[in-house]
């Protein structure tokens, strides 16, 4: 593993993780498919067996290794197909870039308005409350990608003197920095969406094209439902995979 950069300490886990993800990138495409020992990683990487041991048991319930017995720990051939993946919660930009695209944002807008009944229940608020909405739309080497709509309540601002710049970047570290939380988990919602007139402005397509929407809720630490998206994504640039135990009953 030449190269690795040493883990910081505060977030060993989340550090690994990423890293691990990485470098598993790179086995596959030298087909090789087979990690070092838990003791040769944690020197490698600067950290403790104990935080590597954690990692991979993510690892594996990720689907990217599986761990044997007097074997080792092995990385799964179909790790491969395991690209934009929808169980991990990212930053819309990062979805494309993962996809091989530069991402941009070029159009920001923002309001305050008072929350829908669909909103309130999502959000656990009570009707009318006031909600911040940011809606943004991404592309992809510049052709128009997805299209996001953000929605946090006002209640959780510790206060309101952010500068609208802010809302160009990634809308995760803007809620957690401003709403003192930290966005742990997330539930999503597929849904199978057609454009209409606003959508077949902002992707140039023909209203009644198929899209796919997804609906996600951002929670805290604590379970505190945070923030409620909706996102819109063009299948030439944005598809998504998934990897899922197999479990059924004879």
């Amino acid at each position: 593993m030449q190269g690795v950069r040493k883990v910081r300490k505060s977030t060993a886990v989340l550090d690994t993780l990423e890293i691990m993800r990485g470098y598993i990138t790179s086995m596959v495409e030298k087909e090789s498919f087979r990690l070092p020992s838990e003791e040769d990683l944690a020197v490698q990487l600067g950290i403790s067996r104990l935080t590597v041991r954690e990692a991979l048991t993510v690892l594996e319930r990720e689907g990217l290794i599986a761990r044997f017995q007097g074997r080792g720990t092995i990385i799964n051939q179909f790790a491969e197909h395991l690209v934009t993946r929808l169980d991990f919660a990212r930053e819309i930009g990062k979805f494309i870039e993962e996809a091989g695209y530069i991402s941009s944002v070029d159009e920001v807008t923002q309001n305050w308005r008072l929350s829908t009944n669909e909103e309130s229940q999502k959000l656990c608020l009570q009707e009318n409350e006031e909600l911040l909405v940011v809606e943004k739309r991404f592309l992809a080497d510049g052709n128009p990608a997805a299209f996001c709509i953000d929605r946090i309540p006002r209640k959780l601002f510790r206060q309101l003197d952010f500068a609208e710049e802010e809302l160009h970047q990634a809308i995760f570290p803007f809620v957690e920095k401003h709403c003192h939380c930290r966005l742990t988990h997330d539930v999503i919602e597929l849904i199978p969406s057609i454009v209409d007139e606003k959508m077949s402005l902002l992707f140039n397509l023909k209203v009644g094209t198929a899209m796919l929407r997804i609906d996600t809720v951002e929670y805290s630490a604590e379970g505190q439902p945070i923030m409620y998206n909706t996102e819109f994504y063009v299948d030439q640039f944005c598809r998504f995979t998934l990897c899922r135990s197999v479990a059924y009953i004879d």
